[in-house]
């Protein structure tokens, strides 16, 4: 097994947690892959197939080059301390923006000269390495003892505005993806608030079914066996054939009732898309919320009522308090599930980034792809990382792991 070593103050070897030996690696993957994978690719037009291209020698582009292949090194030698790995994944994420630096500028000095419809896209190495830096700073979150999941947030906090920044400052205005968005801006920006509307949707229809069927199911073994038993066989239904099949029933419900028409409720639209995604977050929350009512050890919950307290009071003041992180848990399982499936409500004319998904599949048009994948994944990771944090905070410290 592979293994770094530190010098402690008294000169002793000190071994260093396998997440920084994987952090290690991967900045040596993120350093390398656009070397071997390409850095940038050049097409005449939207429709043609784009060809791969060199990074420009401009002194520019070379510097921000420097930087980012520094930023790596940087990982690796901060990496082999576990106190100094907070560094590292700050120095992920400066290698992150310098790479997008890097990008933008190589992609603008590719097209100087060239037609006004040339497009500029990142080359496979690009995409690579930045994965690569995401997943070493999230081990070095994890070797560092962050919050549960090991969410970089270091880098995130990092990366995220030095992205926004440079997008701001037209750095990368000359690639494709950000040409593409800024000829479809209102689109995108109409797309991103229904993704946001149908994710949020479903997920409170499944915490409104959830929660009180949890309390029910508590002490209720037989109601808990049947509530389990249909949210696990609701998994196995291909979400596709689960937004068909509530099409009919809903399309009926809108004939005989003209008044559902009217709040959204048609065979059509948002209704079905809303509906199956929260059939699927059954599962998570149901099992979360009564993984997290049954932390409370039963020496204690008996101690209660010994003491006259009310089932009322020991949910209120015992059950909840210590099983709020494991509830978070389930939530943040089921939030980052729904903002994933609620691109699948495109299909069923539910809107949302979906469409612009689908769109580019049609068209073979992987900027346009790229452009409704990539705001998906950021709202999963936002999501996913706010989720955890609160429920790091919520987590008593002696069940921490």
């Amino acid at each position: 097994m592979l293994s770094l070593t530190g010098t402690a103050a008294g000169g002793d070897a000190v071994p260093v947690p396998r997440e920084a030996t994987a952090a290690t690696l991967l900045a040596a993957i993120a350093a390398g892959a656009p070397f071997l994978l390409g850095w940038l690719s050049i097409a005449p037009n939207r429709l043609l197939s784009p060809r791969p291209v060199p990074l420009p020698a401009e002194p520019s582009v070379m510097a921000a080059l420097a930087l980012f292949l520094a930023a790596c090194l940087g990982i690796a030698l901060l990496a082999r301390r576990r106190a100094l790995l907070p560094w590292a994944e700050l120095s992920a994420g400066l290698a992150f923006i310098a790479l997008l630096a890097c990008t933008g500028l190589g992609a603008g000095a590719a097209l100087d000269g060239a037609s006004a419809v040339a497009r500029a896209a990142p080359g496979a190495g690009i995409w690579c390495a930045l994965l690569a830096l995401l997943l070493a700073a999230g081990c070095c979150a994890a070797g560092g003892g962050e919050a549960e999941g090991a969410i970089p947030y270091r880098m995130l906090a990092l990366a995220i505005p030095g992205a926004v920044a440079l997008g701001l400052t037209g750095t990368l205005a000359p690639l494709s993806l950000m040409r593409e968005a800024a000829s479809r801006g209102p689109e995108l920006a109409a797309a991103l608030g229904q993704h946001i509307l149908l994710a949020i949707g479903a997920l409170l229809l499944a915490m409104a079914l959830a929660i009180p069927l949890s309390l029910l199911a508590l002490t209720r073994r037989r109601l808990e066996a049947a509530l389990m038993a249909i949210a696990n066989g609701l998994q196995v239904v291909p979400s596709i054939a689960l937004f068909g099949l509530l099409m009919a029933p809903l399309a009926g419900l809108a004939a005989a009732f003209p008044g559902l028409r009217a709040i959204g409720i048609a065979g059509i639209g948002p209704a079905p898309g809303v509906i199956g995604i929260a059939a699927y977050l059954l599962l998570p929350l149901a099992a979360g919320m009564l993984a997290g009512l049954r932390q409370a050890p039963r020496e204690v919950i008996d101690a209660a009522r010994g003491q006259g307290m009310g089932e009322g009071a020991i949910l209120r003041d015992i059950r909840l308090p210590l099983g709020a992180g494991v509830m978070l848990g389930g939530l943040r399982v089921a939030a980052v599930q729904a903002i994933g499936l609620a691109t699948l409500a495109a299909l069923v004319g539910g809107g949302g980034l979906g469409a612009i998904v689908f769109q580019g599949i049609g068209q073979f048009a992987g900027d346009l792809i790229l452009l409704g994948v990539l705001p998906i994944v950021a709202l999963s990771l936002c999501a996913d990382a706010a989720l955890a944090l609160a429920q790091h905070l919520l987590t008593p410290a002696g069940a921490r792991a």
